[in-house]
């Protein structure tokens, strides 16, 4: 009777680990979401599209205008405010938030950049250049 009963608290134990195990293995997969950028590639396409040029140039001259303003209004705010107005500054304003928008979108936890010194090997199922182009292309249309 000990010998039965002993098998099957074993077979209990058994089958309640084999059920709870793949959940907590696929929530903590689910925790982590890791992706990489290609920046140097990004800012090259962008910059190298001369309709996207020009609508940077503007968000640029819109930046100035506005910083400009607030200048003679506050003059602590200009202090303050270190604002890179290169092309390559505003094209990298435009690609943090385009990428912001495609981590909160997509539940991204870790994001790095692809360089020739930080990432030697990564599966291109982790890239996500191309989406961030998409998206501050879509992002400049407007």
């Amino acid at each position: 009777m000990k010998k039965y009963y002993i098998m099957s608290l074993l077979f209990i134990a058994v089958l309640t680990v084999s059920i709870i195990s793949p959940t907590l293995f696929t929530q903590s997969y689910r925790l982590t979401k890791v992706g990489y950028i290609d920046l140097e590639r990004v800012i090259k396409e962008i910059t190298s599209d001369q309709e996207l040029n020009d609508k940077l140039k503007e968000k640029l001259e819109q930046y100035r205008s506005q910083d400009n303003q607030t200048g003679m209004e506050d003059t602590s705010i200009v202090q303050n405010n270190n604002r890179d107005y290169s092309l390559r500054g505003e094209v990298k304003r435009q690609v943090a938030a385009a990428l912001m928008a495609i981590v909160k979108k997509e539940g991204y936890t870790l994001i790095l950049e692809r360089t020739e010194h930080a990432i030697l090997y990564a599966d291109r199922n982790f890239d996500i250049t191309d989406a961030v182009i998409a998206n501050v292309r879509t992002s400049l249309q407007k």
